[in-house]
């Protein structure tokens, strides 16, 4: 169920979204890959977070 705001936009505060990050590998270390699932209040500190850990956004996709 979508919520009309009084801008017409819908509301996002319900929304959850998949992040799918890459790490980066140091020498002799191998790569991995991190899920996290997150709401949309937390989606920008968590963008944030990965970009300062030195991580690599492969995929953000909405999943409710």
């Amino acid at each position: 169920m979508s919520v009309v705001t009084g801008s017409g936009t819908h509301s996002n505060t319900d929304k959850r979204f998949r992040i799918v990050m890459s790490t980066v590998g140091a020498p002799g270390f191998k790569k991995s890959t991190e899920t996290y699932e997150v709401s949309f209040a937390q989606l920008s500190q968590k963008i944030q977070n990965i970009h300062r850990m030195g991580g690599k956004i492969l995929s953000i996709t909405e999943i409710g």
